[in-house]
Formats: structure tokens, C-alpha cells, sequence
């Protein structure tokens, strides 16, 4: 999917400025899972998704799991068996806050976190599973030689 149509998923048509969780402080433990947000909603990520695009590498398809699927944010963040630990924890989080999100497809979950609704009590497990998932990934891409 298409950054400008994932924006336009995710965020509030009538917003102007930046959107209030980038207006809030953050703990310096959770920026980078902010930033991660961010680049996410900007589309400047680097997951293969995005990077095959920009022909930076040959083919989408995710290097952490054998699904063969394409490495999007909503397969990295709900599919990816890789992150399943992980996942599990912030999905019992977000599940406690929001026990409405456990009706949610992966689609709807993914609009949900990136989006400018996502209640504020799950701004900070959010960061820390998007910091939590970016280390193992990094170390698969490192051991498969495409790490830095």
C-alpha cells in the first residue's frame, strides 16, 4: 500500500500541525519507538515494503519470517511470527485499554496504533514494542548480510 494512501488512512483529514502524540513529551527511554511511529506514517521506513519501492532491494518479501508475505508495517507490527512474543505483550496492553480493538482485523489494528485516535495510555507500551521488534530485525538483516 501506498504511503499517501496509508496516510490517508491513519490520519485526521480536518488536522492541521502535528499530530498530538508528537506534541506530548516522551521519556528519552521511548523515542526511538516515536520515531519509528513516525517514519512509519511518513513512509520513510526501512522495511522492505517500502525500500523495494525505492529499489533498494529486489523484493518485498519479509526477511524475519517464511510467510513469503510482503514486509509491510501491518505484517511487521500483527503478522510477522518473528515478533509473536512481543506482539503478544502489547496486544494484552492494548487489549486492557481498548478492549474494543479485539474485534479489529490487522487492518483495522494497524489504522488504529498509527492513526491519530490511539488512546494516550497506549502511547509508551506502543514505543516500546516498536523498539522491541526493530532489535531482533536488525540482527536478522545483520546475520543475512543487509544490516548496518
Amino acid at each position: 500500500m501506498s504511503t499517501l494512501r496509508n496516510m490517508s488512512n491513519w490520519v485526521e483529514k480536518e488536522r492541521f500541525g502535528l499530530p498530538e502524540y508528537l506534541l506530548r513529551a516522551c521519556p528519552g527511554s521511548l523515542r526511538e519507538g516515536r520515531r519509528l511511529k513516525t517514519k512509519f506514517r511518513l513512509g520513510c521506513h526501512d522495511l522492505r515494503s517500502s525500500s523495494s519501492r525505492t529499489q533498494l532491494v529486489r523484493n518485498a518479501q519479509c526477511p524475519c519470517c517464511e510467510s513469503r508475505e510482503s514486509e509491510t508495517i501491518q505484517h511487521t507490527l500483527f503478522e510477522c511470527e518473528a515478533f509473536e512474543e512481543e506482539r503478544e505483550a502489547f496486544l494484552a496492553r492494548l487489549y486492557s485499554v481498548c478492549p474494543s480493538a479485539r474485534r479489529l482485523t490487522d487492518v483495522g489494528r494497524c489504522r488504529l496504533v498509527m492513526g491519530d485516535e490511539l488512546p494516550r495510555e497506549i502511547e509508551n507500551p506502543l514505543y516500546r514494542y516498536l523498539t522491541a521488534i526493530s532489535r531482533p530485525r536488525l540482527g536478522i538483516l545483520t546475520e543475512q548480510g543487509e544490516g548496518s
